[in-house]
């Protein structure tokens, strides 16, 4: 999650940004709009403007020094209202 929180930081800096793990890439643009996060089998493009960037990663950050499992809300507009950010609530589970 550290290195999903850093990109998505120097995403805002830059204005867009790309992360990428395995075979699968998150591609991050920083512009004016509704939230969306599209996502398919190899990417996932999250078009967030600068202050739902900024919750995310204070989201994200909180989940990280939570010290245990636990998930956050954020609203956004496609390709649902909410999206949900969750750390460590499913590992291991079928």
């Amino acid at each position: 999650m550290k290195k999903f929180t850093s990109a998505l930081q120097a995403a805002v800096k830059d204005g867009g940004g790309q992360l990428q793990h395995g075979d699968f890439a998150h591609q991050f643009l920083i512009q004016p709009g509704d939230p969306e996060v599209e996502v398919d089998r190899s990417r996932v493009v999250w078009r967030l403007d600068q202050a739902k960037a900024s919750e995310v990663i204070a989201d994200l950050i909180a989940l990280g020094d939570g010290g245990r499992p636990g998930h956050q809300y954020v609203d956004i507009s496609s390709p649902a209202d909410t999206l949900v950010l969750s750390c460590d609530e499913y590992v291991g589970q079928s």
